[in-house]
């Protein structure tokens, strides 16, 4: 077992926005379920400063299993919150070369 199965102790789902068909967008539904990820933390500062923000919100960063079918736009659902992807990119876990991916958030502050 990795070190990066052992610490991603949270579980969670996406969901994505259909395309668009009549000029109209359907609700984001459930495209993968059951993901495990690390907890969901605050950003690193220096990578908040680099990204526009048109909302008020708090940036979070996590990281799931790599090759997942996660794209930015997706909604990252932990629990009953839902949390919009901003941005992903792929990682290679320091520990034990693991592929992940990273994922940062926005937990929209109303």
């Amino acid at each position: 077992m990795s070190t990066f199965s052992l610490l991603a102790t949270v579980t969670a789902s996406t969901k994505r926005a259909p395309t668009i068909s009549g000029g109209k967008r359907g609700a984001a539904a459930t495209n993968l379920a059951s993901l495990s990820c690390m907890p969901l933390d605050p950003i690193d500062p220096e990578i908040r400063q680099t990204l526009v923000l048109k909302a008020p919100a708090e940036l979070l960063q996590t990281f799931v299993e790599g090759g997942l079918d996660i794209k930015e736009g997706d909604i990252l659902v932990v629990g009953s919150t839902e949390y919009p992807i901003r941005a992903v990119g792929d990682w290679t876990w320091p520990m034990d070369a693991t592929a992940t991916r990273y994922l940062v958030l926005e937990d929209l502050k109303t």
